[in-house]
């Protein structure tokens, strides 16, 4: 089968998005079809994958990439990709990563996939919801990458956080936290992981707070880095403020053995797969509360490793990418 994979943001940015389309365009090139990813997203060095990248072509060439696939797979409806999807003539089949916003845009998104597209992915249960007839596939992690290599009992570092520096995904909010626990006397240790526009604030908060001696910034950390990183600590922490769609960070968490602890709303809860503790979105409170009780009877809250594994299972890339593949073959012409 003859795939195009249209992703207007690619490797080498970083991101969930990204790593969707990277895992997928890599696991359907191991299956043996021929992929050619549609990015708008210009190459930090030159391209080494097992599939053909075009990054920023004009519209000409996403019509011919298009026109030679069997199918058209979109990650989220991108309405500059929908031109050249339009005149290919292939079927188009949508996997919506985030929720459409509300204003005429997002309306127009959801239009095309509900109405013009062949078949539509959910990458939860929560996002297949917001669209009609969408199935819930759910997103890949690397297992290739991310696994337990240092034992739970041996970890020395206490809190890590992985994301980027922007508002919605809490990072503030679990500096609050931190100040709660160690005015009641507990100090675990945080390390954030990740860049962003926030990250200045987040300094400045923490100076504050008076946690300077508690929290470390690691920097943006990806891949067998970020995973050696992960092995080093216990307790994950996914404190998004906004309904995350699903969360691979939570797959990536339990594969390195790290106990989490994330928000409720959306789709984090279907990642973690109820073998974490969860506290509602955007409350400081609740979530303290999450972090004292595994601090103080962390064994009770480690998962099971053979329930870890069948969850993981589900989510690695074979599974995910032959999941995909089902849907795609059926809609080719």
């Amino acid at each position: 089968m003859n795939i195009a994979l249209y992703s207007p943001n690619f490797h080498p940015l970083t991101g969930g998005l990204e790593n969707v389309a990277l895992d997928l365009a890599t696991e359907f090139a191991r299956a043996g079809h021929a992929v050619t990813v549609i990015t708008l997203t210009p190459a930090g060095a030159p391209d080494t994958f097992p599939f053909r990248v075009l990054r920023r072509p004009n519209i000409f060439k996403q019509i011919a990439a298009m026109r030679r696939a069997d199918v058209v797979l979109m990650l989220n409806v991108s309405l500059k990709g929908v031109l050249p999807w339009l005149l290919s003539g292939r079927p188009l089949v949508v996997s919506h990563q985030t929720p459409n916003t509300a204003d005429r845009r997002g309306r127009l998104k959801t239009w095309v996939a509900n109405r013009l597209a062949a078949r539509n992915i959910g990458c939860s249960v929560y996002m297949s919801g917001q669209f009609a007839s969408a199935v819930p596939v759910p997103n890949p992690y690397d297992n290739t990458v991310f696994r337990l290599t240092e034992p739970w009992v041996f970890r020395k570092r206490d809190l890590v956080f992985v994301g980027r520096l922007v508002s919605d995904k809490g990072a503030d909010l679990l500096l609050q936290a931190l100040a709660m626990l160690r005015a009641n006397g507990p100090q675990p240790g945080l390390t954030i992981v990740g860049g962003g526009p926030e990250e200045t604030a987040l300094r400045q908060k923490t100076h504050e707070l008076g946690l300077d001696d508690q929290v470390v910034f690691a920097g943006v950390k990806k891949g067998a880095e970020l995973a050696a990183l992960l092995n080093e600590h216990r307790i994950l922490v996914v404190p998004s403020v906004w309904a995350e769609p699903f969360g691979i960070v939570a797959l990536e968490g339990l594969a390195c053995g790290c106990i989490v602890v994330g928000s409720s709303a959306g789709g984090l809860p279907e990642a973690m797969g109820d073998l974490g503790l969860t506290f509602p979105n955007g409350d400081v409170r609740a979530l303290a509360a999450r972090l004292l009780r595994v601090w103080e009877h962390p064994l009770k809250h480690l998962p099971e490793t053979e329930k870890v594994a069948e969850h993981l299972r589900k989510h690695e890339r074979e599974a995910v990418g032959a999941a995909y593949l089902e849907i795609l073959s059926s809609c080719k012409r």
